[in-house]
């Protein structure tokens, strides 16, 4: 994700729309019209009490276990499964949210990753549809299966042959997007503590303004600037 703001915000290039990000009222309308396929990635008891209307609930933790299995995110016949059950086929058009930003891009990215080419994040996600005082609904939604099939974007995931070499020479440039204690290893949620040698910490909350949405060109220019990162880099990001 973080490369793809960076390439949306070239110092020299005029800003165009952000293709990855829909605000609440434009999103408002386009439901207005019956389109896109709404996938909620909050808990399942949040979900149940409130939850943008006809929006589909997903299964981060699912999503995460695949991704997690040796060669998981190879397998064409889970991932048919998984998304398929969730009504989407590769022509449908996706927006994601939810109230935790880093479980919105996973499903964004695994998405895209499979070859989806329309797929958005809710900018400020749950709590921004909230504050713009539109319509919620307690309606559970069944999605009817699809048949789904995965066209891999193998440039979107990183091997660990190349991440080493990456590693090596410094080029891709590695950045990690957790939190500083995780960065450090104060906080170890995997076998070890701390981080790839030599990567860049760029937490993902320094992304966003205090309401939780994206901020705005000149911040992340100023942002990216102070840690040294350009929009010519290539980055690897974990």
């Amino acid at each position: 994700m973080l490369a793809v703001l960076l390439n949306l915000f070239h110092p020299d290039q005029p800003l165009p729309a952000p293709t990855m990000l829909v605000q609440p009222a434009a999103l408002s309308r386009l439901l207005d019209g019956g389109s896109p396929l709404l996938l909620d990635t909050r808990p399942k008891e949040a979900y149940s009490r409130d939850h943008i209307p006809g929006a589909i609930r997903v299964e981060v933790k699912s999503w995460q276990e695949q991704g997690r299995k040796p060669g998981g995110f190879r397998d064409a016949a889970a991932w048919a499964s998984l998304v398929g059950a969730l009504g989407i086929t590769q022509q449908s058009r996706v927006v994601v949210y939810g109230d935790q930003l880093p479980e919105t891009a996973r499903v964004w990215w695994l998405l895209k990753y499979l070859g989806l080419k329309e797929v958005v994040i809710l900018d400020g996600g749950w709590a921004a549809w909230q504050k713009a005082g539109l319509p919620t609904s307690n309606r559970l939604v069944q999605p009817v299966a699809t048949t789904f099939k995965p066209d891999f974007q193998a440039d979107r995931l990183e091997e660990i042959d190349s991440l080493k070499n990456a590693v090596a020479t410094g080029n891709p440039r590695v950045m990690d997007a957790r939190s500083s204690d995780e960065f450090t290893g104060k906080d170890n949620r995997g076998k070890r503590g701390g981080h790839i040698p030599g990567s860049t910490h760029l937490e993902w909350k320094e992304l966003l303004d205090q309401d939780g949405r994206f901020l705005a060109a000149p911040a992340l220019r100023d942002l990216f600037k102070r840690k040294g990162i350009t929009p010519e880099d290539t980055l690897i990001t974990c």
